[in-house]
């Protein structure tokens, strides 16, 4: 879900130990190393989508530019916890109960921010619907994250498929991104500046 603002993206820079992957893996469970080579890595049209300040945009891919993005999921039973780290959101964390719907008011105005994930094949395949009246207007998002083997079953990947809609424009943006398992140290520094949040 995304909170945006067309300011400045100065997020502290996301450093990672030497890479260890595990190419094959059995769940979504672990941490995911954003492949910047295939599908739509950027998140352009999903900001614009949000009529986001075209500054803000070139800022924002920028920052995509000169650092990977991690996601990194634990599941247990029910519990779905999502960390999500960039040059823009350093230790963006999401923690959500397989369906019940989770509310947020978000400071300074109380803005509600809800969330409901869900499953179809537990381990294998997540869901999560998400609507927040941003400064820019009300936006829907669909964020479905799926394990996929390939290379005869040999190589794991995450396929997320992150879809938002802008009701007051009616306008509505997929976006396709590869993951790929990264099972090495990541190192944050301190958080300085200001945020944006983007899934």
């Amino acid at each position: 879900m995304a909170e945006l603002t067309p300011t400045t993206v100065t997020a502290p820079p996301v450093t990672a130990s030497a890479s260890s992957e595990t190419p094959r893996r059995e769940s979504l469970d672990g941490c995911w190393k954003l492949d910047r080579n295939r599908g739509e890595p950027s998140m352009r049209g999903y900001l614009e989508t949000l009529n986001v300040a075209e500054l803000a945009i070139q800022a924002h891919e920028k920052g995509e530019q000169e650092t990977d993005t991690f996601h990194t999921i634990e599941l247990s039973g029910d519990k779905v916890k999502i960390t999500k780290r960039s040059r823009v959101n350093s230790d963006l964390v999401v923690e959500l109960t397989l369906g019940v719907e989770h509310v947020e008011y978000l400071q300074p105005d109380s803005r509600p921010k809800k969330q409901l994930a869900s499953t179809e094949d537990p381990g294998k395949h997540l869901q999560i619907q998400s609507s927040l009246l941003t400064v820019n207007g009300m936006a829907h998002v669909t964020d479905v994250k799926r394990l996929v083997q390939e290379e005869n079953d040999t190589k794991s990947v995450m396929i997320q498929e992150l879809t938002i809609t802008n009701p007051e424009s009616g306008k509505t943006h997929t976006t396709t991104r590869y993951f790929n398992p990264y099972d090495g140290l990541l190192e944050v520094e301190e958080e300085s500046g200001d945020k944006m949040e983007v899934e």
